[in-house]
Order: C-alpha cells, then structure tokens, then sequence
C-alpha cells in the first residue's frame, strides 16, 4: 500500500498496529474518533436514518455495471474497425456522434443518474451496436484480426 505523501507502507505495519490498538482496548477510542471526525466534515449526523440492508446499493452497481459493459461492448470493437478499417468505418457510421460518445473509455464517464436516462443510454448502445454488426455479418466490412 502507497500513500502519494509517505512512500510504501508494509502490511505488516498495519497489523501489528491494529494488534496493539486491541491488546490495550483502544478499538473503540479509534471509531469514536473517526465518528467524531465525520460529524465534523458533516458525512453523519445525530439522528440520521441508518441503513443495514445494502441490496438496494448493489443492485444499482449492478445496473451500472450492466451499462458500462454494453458502452465498452460497443466501444472496443469500433477503437480496432477504426485502426484496421477506417474508410469502412467512416462510410458505415456518423464518425463524430460515435467519436463523442465513445472516444472516452465508458466506465470513465458520469453515467446517468436516473434509472429512465441509464435504460435510455443501453438502449443507445445497442442501436449503435446493430449500426455496426450488419456490415460485419454482411462480409461488407473487412477481416479484422486472425
């Protein structure tokens, strides 16, 4: 582990220091100070609705992740048609509507935040996806790769 300021620190380092925090009974000292921390920076407050059920987190990473995945589904085969194929690629799609929408890395993007506008956008992927696949079944597009 690298802290940018501090240089590398050893695992082991953190062990110990975690095994003296409990052979002292100071585990607790360390949490009302990071709590108390927290209520400074505003993240918690007294009273606050807690949550012990996190499935309603992991499903809205899952349905990111489902988007990303379909974005970069898209995204990569085009980055090598771009290299391999770029008259073709030109001819068959709207170069600077795909170039804005997948010139970056999709998983860099700020995705949609509304679960209509995240559907809205694997919708697009996917028409873009059936923009480029007829040309490549169609034998219209050339042989990429071996």
């Amino acid at each position: 582990m690298c802290l940018p300021e501090r240089g590398c620190i050893r695992v082991w380092v953190f062990c110990k220091f975690r095994a003296r925090l409990v052979g002292h009974g100071l585990e607790r000292t360390v949490f009302d100070r990071l709590v108390e921390h927290c209520r400074e920076a505003g993240l918690i407050k007294a009273g606050g609705k807690q949550r012990t059920d996190s499935t309603h987190v992991i499903s809205a990473v899952r349905d990111l992740n489902r988007t990303e995945l379909a974005g970069e589904s898209v995204r990569a085969p085009l980055e090598v048609l771009a290299v391999a194929a770029p008259s073709w690629l030109a001819g068959a799609i709207d170069m600077a509507e795909f170039a804005e929408r997948y010139g970056p890395r999709v998983d860099g993007w700020t995705m949609p935040g509304s679960k209509t506008e995240q559907d809205r956008l694997a919708q697009v992927f996917g028409q873009d996806a059936l923009t480029v696949v007829p040309g490549r079944l169609s034998g219209r597009c050339p042989t990429v790769g071996p």
